[in-house]
């Protein structure tokens, strides 16, 4: 593996590489606010010690399930407050959506991330959802947020008082799975991996502990670094018996436009993890 910063700057950020990223992004905090005061949600949530320990739930009138989604942004950016939009596609078609938050860097390390999202999706199982919503879960996320959503596979919640498999399916969105790359790029200043936490937290080398249905997705668009992550942890966890959703025409936040839209590829493939 090469250590060229140049390199990986340009296969792992998307903000350099995608052009008009924020432009694009700068869409989604104005998408959040409408949805928020249009549909009835509880908001602010909290399932832990730490300030941003919070999540929102749109809930379904008749609820057949849940849609949970975990923010990107490096562990060091966004909110799910940018985020309240992605229940548009899934409120109306019987699907509580949760939106989940958690500290960032560099005030929290990535470990410490890690626990939070943990507690979070603990706390959304044990206490806040009805038994129609428990009994259908799908976990996604996208970017940073596809990692913490792998990671959801990769938890004994058995440990933490839950049944082993307390989702059907997850969905990462243009994931980083493989963290060593990262400590050669600018986002490593505040996300402060070294070579040994790296290796430690990374998932292709960690067994998932759940037996639920796993689609990983990447924009055709994208570098060819986040293929290889997505096509990295279909292998590793090849006894899942995964699915890769190549996303034509999509860049690194282009493909988050889908979850906005039933019947769309990505939209699809989420919801078909529930049955």
């Amino acid at each position: 593996m090469t250590d060229d910063p140049e390199f990986w700057e340009r296969e792992l950020n998307p903000r350099v590489a995608v052009p008009n990223a924020v432009e694009t992004y700068g869409e989604w905090p104005k998408w959040a606010a409408a949805t928020r005061a249009a549909r009835p949600h509880r908001a602010n949530i909290s399932y832990g010690p730490h300030p941003r320990d919070l999540m929102d739930i749109f809930p379904a009138a008749e609820p057949k399930g849940t849609v949970v989604f975990i923010h990107g942004g490096y562990w060091r950016a966004f909110s799910k407050d940018d985020f309240s939009w992605v229940a548009e596609g899934f409120v109306d078609l019987g699907y509580t959506t949760v939106i989940l938050n958690y500290p960032l860097c560099p005030q929290a390390t990535l470990r410490e991330i890690v626990d939070s999202t943990r507690r979070g999706l603990k706390v959304l199982i044990g206490e806040e959802l009805g038994t129609a919503e428990r009994d259908r879960i799908v976990v996604t996320g996208h970017s940073a947020g596809g990692y913490l959503t792998a990671l959801a596979l990769a938890t004994d919640w058995t440990a933490m008082g839950l049944p082993r498999d307390p989702f059907r399916g997850a969905v990462p969105i243009s994931g980083v799975f493989e963290l060593a790359p990262l400590i050669h790029t600018t986002m490593n200043a505040a996300i402060g991996l070294d070579e040994a936490e790296a290796l430690a937290l990374s998932l292709s080398g960690t067994p998932p502990k759940s037996r639920a249905k796993l689609t990983l997705a990447v924009g055709g668009l994208e570098s060819v670094e986040f293929h290889r992550q997505s096509e990295a942890l279909a292998l590793a966890w090849s006894g899942l018996g995964p699915k890769l959703l190549d996303l034509a025409d999509r860049n690194h936040f282009t493909i988050l436009d889908d979850l906005r839209m039933p019947g769309s590829p990505l939209h699809r493939a989420i919801l078909e993890t529930l049955d």
